[in-house]
């Protein structure tokens, strides 16, 4: 059969059909490329990040580890200073997910220090099987139907650089905050220079509009994967916190 040769008719094909063939090829490599960014995400790395809030100095890390057929995203915050006279801290912050059909399904996210505080500890247990949420915060015991896409506190950072790596731009994402769900809706604010870990990199601005009088904004860096490189929070035109990169594997 390889070596029979091709009849005039076949070489007189439509131009539609070579367009079809591209236009099918174009396709399935950016199918091929979202899936490979997505994945380059969920990569193991660790950051490390300088906390400046209300005056108060903390430091930050975040590890993000593979464990079978689940991660582990983890989150350290060390307070620094005369803060640590407060006696607060350090907080641990954990949410075990696993990625179905390129979207995070968190399992168990949890926040608190070593020592039980009902008051501030949150507990979230995700039952995707059932569609039902189940946990406490703010001192409650709290239960919440799923919906597909929900994100805990935590999650909902990679599933955005997920979504900017595989070239989406604008976006919501619904957030289960523990005791609430809210929508936060990505909007771009053009690209800012930023001066973080000894390095000036030319980044996208981000307010994230979560319907609160606190706003949001995030800077990645889609050179590294669109890693955050500096968090603030606004009250009142009033900086009250950032949260700016130091270090991360990922720049290495």
């Amino acid at each position: 059969m390889l070596n029979e040769k091709l009849s005039p008719a076949f070489f007189k094909r439509p131009k539609r059909f070579c367009g079809l063939w591209l236009t099918l090829g174009l396709l399935m490599t950016h199918g091929l490329v979202q899936a490979d960014s997505r994945s380059e995400v969920l990569a193991p790395f660790s950051s490390e990040y300088a906390v400046d809030y209300s005056g108060f100095n903390a430091v930050r890390s975040v590890t993000l580890r593979s464990e079978s057929d689940e991660y582990i995203l983890r989150s350290v915050l060390t307070l620094k200073g005369v803060a640590r006279l407060s006696g607060y801290g350090p907080v641990y912050e954990e949410s075990r997910f696993r990625v179905v059909d390129g979207i995070i399904q968190p399992l168990l996210y949890t926040i608190g220090e070593k020592k039980k505080n009902p008051d501030r500890d949150i507990r979230i247990e995700f039952d995707w099987d059932s569609s039902v949420s189940s946990g406490y915060a703010k001192g409650e015991a709290q239960e919440f139907e799923l919906e597909a896409g929900f994100q805990d506190p935590l999650t909902f950072e990679i599933m955005a650089r997920m979504l900017l790596a595989s070239g989406e731009r604008n976006f919501a994402l619904k957030v289960h905050e523990g005791h609430r769900v809210r929508e936060y809706t990505f909007i771009p604010k053009g690209e800012e220079r930023v001066n973080v870990a000894s390095r000036a990199e030319e980044v996208d601005k981000y307010f994230i509009d979560r319907n609160s009088s606190r706003e949001l904004y995030y800077w990645f860096d889609p050179d590294y994967l669109f890693l955050p490189l500096k968090i603030t929070q606004v009250h009142g035109q009033k900086t009250k916190g950032t949260v700016s990169l130091r270090s991360s594997s990922l720049l290495n």
